[in-house]
């Protein structure tokens, strides 16, 4: 796969279902401003309910098979998606300069952290089987076991975007869960739309990751 187009002014307008990129249902698009300079630089999709369904129901769809993949395999497309994120630091840098009017100093320390987010999630170990015995049945023994929880909801917020949104994203995944991805209608690039580009560079597989970009409304 070529690698994403992550300049300002690339094509931001489309939200990110099931593998597919798609327009909002009721075809609106938010205008995306630089905070420095006021000015409008890109539109994203106006999501709706409809189309929070359809992500909802892709990673539902999608998370079984998912949490099935042995770890190994999910932690190769986790670790794809960091040495996609770390070779596009430039890029993304001047993306969160230009939708969030980061500076230099903190762009570097906002990507330090969200790197770090996913490689913490690389090395989360879900706790081991673990078996009591019963306190009232003669030798019969208690079972716990934990599995994925299934499909996680993300709503990030504007002010650290891309560090927020894979604090929660990559652990998820990582351990066998699937996501829909709301990002902050001031921040919906660097909080989602970019994270989904880098996903699909990195082979996560369809409807592991889902982002829908609208209105807090």
């Amino acid at each position: 796969m070529s690698s994403p187009k992550l300049e300002p002014r690339a094509d931001w307008n489309r939200m990110y279902i099931d593998g597919e990129w798609r327009d909002a249902t009721g075809g609106e698009t938010i205008p995306v401003e630089n905070p420095a300079k006021q000015e409008v630089f890109t539109d994203v999709p106006a999501g709706t309910e409809a189309d929070v369904d359809a992500a909802y129901e892709a990673a539902e769809a999608a998370q079984s098979d998912w949490a099935a993949t042995p770890r190994e395999e999910r932690n190769e497309i986790v670790q794809n998606l960091l040495d996609e994120l770390n070779a596009r630091f430039e890029e993304i840098a001047g993306l969160l300069a230009t939708e969030a009017g980061t500076p230099g100093y903190r762009a570097m320390g906002e990507f330090a952290t969200a790197t770090g987010d996913v490689e913490m999630a690389l090395e989360l170990e879900p706790p081991a089987e673990e078996v009591r015995p019963s306190s009232s049945i003669e030798d019969k023994d208690n079972h716990i076991v934990h599995e994925p929880v299934g499909v996680v909801g993300v709503i990030s917020p504007w002010n650290f975007p891309l560090h927020l949104s894979l604090r929660a994203l990559a652990p998820a995944i990582a351990l066998g869960n699937t996501v829909v991805l709301k990002p902050a209608t001031d921040t919906p690039i660097t909080g989602g739309l970019l994270i989904a580009k880098l996903c699909e560079a990195a082979g996560v597989p369809d409807g592991v990751v889902n982002v829908v970009t609208g209105r807090g409304s």
